[in-house]
């Protein structure tokens, strides 16, 4: 169980709007002062100092005395408690599960609902990667000036549920969206591993077939392309059962690089089935039937 699933059954209502009101303050800058937590949280100072120190002990915020204002900022796991709080309170959740994986971006949990069916759980953590992966998320953060990493991968969350919420509708093997909240995505679950730990599959030419099927119906349909798949985001099990995961960077089939990025993820998939199950395709006749 992640840390901060183990703190929110010690905290009290006093100090999550403690926490809420920070999160409200590094809108306009990374600490936020004394002042502005007591603004955004309607308490009166003795209150605000006690519910710091308690948060604090509890390593959710870190405190910065290097400048002349002592000022305040959520850290990670602060985050991660204003999340799951939120989705335990609308009943998305209400248990979280063990770890499932854990990527250079995002950590995946198994999780239950109030009626005990699995789900997944995926958090954000854009902050693991270097400030490179801000220029491709450029269309996302804008022009703001101040960009925490907490925000960024908020945006991240809403894009990726965005483009599955569109997926689904198609009724395809991808993650049906649930629900999300801050930097945390709640998904159907797929008992299964990435196509990259299966040393063998069961008629692989007719995965690989039914995999580039998926692609094409999405790009028409939906008029979205993955951006950056691989064996990596396409989960199987063991009846042959596939989900494709991993939808922040995919583009609309009307972006200037979307054919490009189409291209690659045809060129991935050929190149890994090739190499791996000796599937022998032709790149360019399989991206010539996206456009028929």
């Amino acid at each position: 169980m992640s840390e901060a699933a183990k703190v929110l059954t010690d905290l009290e209502k006093e100090d999550l709007r403690i926490l809420m009101a920070i999160e409200i303050g590094m809108k306009r800058s990374e600490y936020v002062t004394i002042d502005n937590i007591r603004f955004y949280s309607r308490y009166k100072l003795e209150e605000t100092l006690f519910r710091l120190k308690k948060v604090h002990k509890y390593n959710l915020i870190i405190r910065n005395s290097s400048s002349y204002k002592i000022g305040y900022t959520l850290n990670s796991i602060g985050y991660d408690v204003l999340a799951f709080h939120a989705l335990v309170e609308k009943k998305v959740i209400s248990q979280l599960g063990p770890i499932l994986g854990k990527g250079k971006e995002s950590d995946v949990y198994s999780c239950m609902d109030d009626d005990e069916n699995i789900l997944a759980l995926k958090i954000f953590r854009m902050g693991r990667t270097s400030f490179k992966r801000i220029k491709q998320l450029r269309d996302l953060v804008g022009e703001r000036s101040h960009s925490s990493w907490l925000y960024i991968n908020r945006l991240a969350a809403r894009r990726e549920f965005d483009a599955l919420t569109e997926i689904f509708k198609l009724k395809l093997d991808t993650p049906k969206p649930i629900a999300y909240n801050r930097h945390m995505i709640v998904m159907s679950y797929l008992k299964g591993k990435e196509l990259v730990y299966h040393k063998d599959l069961n008629k692989p030419e007719k995965m690989f077939n039914k995999i580039i099927k998926q692609m094409k119906i999405i790009y028409q349909e939906a008029k979205i392309v993955h951006g950056d798949l691989g064996e990596f985001n396409i989960v199987v099990d063991e009846k042959g059962h596939i989900l494709i995961i991993d939808w922040l960077q995919w583009v609309s089939s009307d972006h200037p690089n979307a054919r490009s990025l189409l291209e690659r993820d045809i060129l991935n998939l050929s190149k890994y089935f090739n190499k791996k199950f000796n599937i022998q395709s032709n790149v360019q006749d399989i991206m010539t039937s996206f456009f028929n």
